[in-house]
């Protein structure tokens, strides 16, 4: 499927798809309930408009209560990725990125890879290795 760009905003956070399979969601100071069950609206919204996509979530300069961690892992689907790459994580948000990933393949029905960077350009060269990678496997 192809999109063109798209953002929403709410709060101080905002998610954009860049075309053609990437949603980069910036999240700006404490992640509020409200804000956790928006993200997850939105990113199964991505997902009925793209399909699988690679979500670079921006989360160094946030927070987020475990409430909100719980609910992510919950209501997101693994389904919905073909990869997670969190940007900015000090060791405390790798530690629980992680978590909420590993709790959507647990209750997911495909698997994706999650991984740490320190920029949005790491980020996006990731996407880059792991597509080529894919296109290997693929044949």
């Amino acid at each position: 499927m192809v999109e063109k760009a798209r953002e929403w905003k709410y709060g101080a956070h905002r998610v954009r798809i860049e075309p053609p399979d990437i949603a980069v969601a910036t999240f700006e100071g404490p992640i509020t309930m409200d804000d956790v069950k928006r993200t997850s609206e939105i990113y199964k919204e991505v997902f009925t408009v793209l399909g699988p996509y690679y979500i670079l979530a921006e989360i160094g300069r946030s927070q987020i209560e475990a409430a909100g961690r719980r609910y992510l892992s919950e209501n997101n689907r693994s389904e919905w990725f073909k990869g997670c790459v969190y940007v900015g994580a000090d060791i405390v948000q790798q530690t629980f990125g992680k978590a909420i990933s590993l709790a959507m393949l647990f209750t997911g029905k495909s698997s994706f890879e999650t991984t740490f960077v320190k920029t949005l350009d790491d980020a996006r060269a990731w996407v880059q290795q792991n597509r080529a990678r894919s296109q290997r496997k693929a044949g």
